[in-house]
């Protein structure tokens, strides 16, 4: 391996570097690549177990297929490289550079986010949790809008009822999205909150208006705060909301409390996400 390493000066003093190499399919161990220039070199289907690769510099290499144990490549940059199939385990990975050479296909950089996520999990690592489940959702509703839709090649395999199930889970991926981010935003959580208020103050105020035809702009205006105050009061389950005004108004009175509990019981994962990676 040594001997494969020519030395130049690249205007920043010695530096080691290895240009169109084809390590594809090998055992390759303990290998020290600290600061090593790689570039246009194939570890497709390999095994890297132990490598050092810090502050290495990877630019248009193949890594496909290739299992990568054990080894570090802390400050390492990689520049359109291919990672798809590659299967980190225990590694110390630069993260961000990682997300800036996913694979193209939806399908195949969506396991590659997968097994980033378990990778990090593994060194207990959980400082770009936020960032990798932003993309593996992403992904995902990329993944499942492709099969719904039959896209050309590799989603043309799918059958019709295989389809309405992408369709739904793709669906149910967007609304995930919008009401709390995936689990990941408290911001997102409490907008989506005051939305569903303010959609039932305006239910509400449909059923407080006797007669739509001859009510005024300013009359509506004036209920419609009228029952946003009302719904919010039961939201936070303020002593002033009287038991007649919840009978007056069963229906969005029932979904105001159930938005409460709903907003509760989604908000705890998410602080305890936030709490845990602190």
């Amino acid at each position: 391996m040594e001997s494969l390493i020519t030395r130049d000066d690249l205007g920043a003093g010695t530096a080691r570097t290895l240009s169109h190499l084809d390590f594809s399919g090998r055992y390759l161990p303990d290998i020290e690549g600290k600061k090593v220039i790689y570039s246009d070199c194939n570890f497709s289907y390999s095994i890297i177990e132990r490598g050092y690769f810090h502050k290495a510099v990877f630019t248009n290499c193949k890594f496909i297929g290739a299992r990568i144990r054990e080894s570090i490549f802390r400050s390492a940059t990689f520049e359109n490289c291919d990672f798809s199939y590659v299967d980190f385990h225990r590694c110390v990975l630069p993260v961000p550079q990682i997300l800036a050479n996913l694979p193209t296909y939806p399908n195949v950089r969506w396991e590659l986010l997968h097994n980033l996520r378990a990778n990090t999990h593994s060194i207990g690592d959980t400082t770009w949790d936020a960032d990798i489940v932003y993309h593996e959702a992403r992904t995902e509703i990329e993944h499942w809008r492709g099969i719904a839709n039959a896209g050309a090649g590799y989603y043309q395999k799918y059958s019709l009822q295989q389809r309405l199930a992408a369709r739904l889970h793709h669906v149910r991926l967007l609304a995930e999205r919008y009401i709390w981010g995936h689990g990941e935003s408290l911001c997102r959580l409490a907008l989506s909150t005051i939305f569903f208020l303010m959609v039932l103050g305006f239910f509400h105020t449909i059923g407080q208006v006797t007669n739509l035809e001859t009510a005024s702009i300013g009359g509506l205006l004036h209920q419609y705060f009228k029952s946003l105050s009302y719904l919010a009061s039961l939201y936070v389950d303020l002593p002033n909301v009287s038991a007649a005004e919840v009978s007056a108004s069963p229906f969005t009175s029932v979904l105001a409390v159930i938005l409460r509990y709903a907003s509760i019981g989604l908000a705890v994962p998410v602080l305890y996400k936030f709490i845990s990676r602190r």
